[in-house]
C-alpha cells in the first residue's frame, strides 16, 4: 500500500482524536476544545470519527478541511453573496478575508553617537565637546490591514481600512499564489495579500480570465 495524506490524517485521529487534533486539522476550533476538554466526547465521538477517517482513507479521499479547496476541471465557477454593490450581468465568484501587507522602510533604532564631555570655563558657563549624533539604522517594518477581497467576472476588489483598492480584471497584468497569500500587479503597481486560499483564488481568476478570452 502506498503511504498518502488520507491516512496519515487516519493514524493522527486513531492516535490523537480523543485530544481533538483532528478537529483542529479539519478547522473546527470550537469542536476541537470540547474534544479536548472532553476526551473526545467520552470516547464516542472519537470511535466515530475513526470509521469516518478510516473510510475516507480507504477511497482516496480527506476530509474537508484538511485539504485546500481546488476546482475541478468541468466545475462551473461558484457564485456567493458579497459585499459588493455588483452591475448588471456581475457575479461574485470569490470573497473571503485576507489581510493587505505593506511593508516600509522605517527607522528602527540608533548606533553610535556621544554625549561629549561638558568643560566648565567659568561660573556658570561650560562648554560640551566631542559630542557627535548616533547614525539612525533603517529595517524593513510590515503593516497588515485585514479586509475582504471579492473577486468578480469583471472586478478584483479588497475593502479594508489601508491598502483598499477596486480594479477591472481586464487591467490585471499578472498574478502570483504564494504559500500563504498572493499578489495582484495592476500596471507598475503591486497589492499583495495574505490569505489561506492562494491557490483557489488564482484558479478562480484563471477560469475568468480564460472565459473572457473566448467571448
Amino acid at each position: 500500500m502506498v503511504w498518502t495524506a488520507e491516512w496519515t490524517d487516519f493514524v493522527i485521529c486513531l492516535l490523537f482524536g480523543w485530544l481533538g487534533v483532528h478537529k483542529f486539522r479539519e478547522k473546527r476550533i470550537g469542536m476541537g476544545i470540547l474534544y479536548l476538554c472532553t476526551f473526545g466526547l467520552f470516547y464516542i465521538g472519537w470511535i466515530v470519527d475513526i470509521v469516518r477517517y478510516f473510510s475516507a482513507a480507504t477511497k482516496g479521499e480527506r476530509i474537508q478541511g484538511n485539504r485546500p479547496k481546488h476546482l475541478l476541471d468541468n466545475e462551473e465557477l461558484p457564485v456567493v453573496p458579497s459585499n459588493l454593490m455588483l452591475s448588471t450581468a456581475e457575479s461574485c465568484h470569490y470573497c473571503g478575508p485576507a489581510t493587505f501587507v505593506k511593508t516600509k522602510n522605517v527607522v528602527v533604532g540608533y548606533s553610535g553617537g556621544s554625549r561629549g564631555t561638558s568643560i566648565r570655563i567659568a561660573k556658570g558657563m561650560s562648554v560640551r565637546v566631542g559630542a557627535h549624533k548616533a547614525a539612525p539604522i533603517r529595517g524593513n517594518v510590515q503593516e497588515r490591514t485585514q479586509g475582504i477581497l471579492s473577486i468578480t467576472n469583471k472586478r478584483v476588489v479588497f475593502s479594508g481600512n489601508k491598502g483598499a483598492f477596486d480594479k477591472k480584471i481586464t487591467s490585471l497584468s499578472a498574478v502570483t499564489p504564494y504559500q500563504n497569500g498572493i499578489a495582484f500587479q495592476f500596471g507598475n503597481q503591486q497589492y499583495p495579500l495574505e490569505t489561506a486560499e492562494p491557490e483557489y483564488i488564482y484558479e478562480i481568476l484563471a477560469r475568468i480570465v480564460n472565459s473572457t478570452e473566448d467571448i
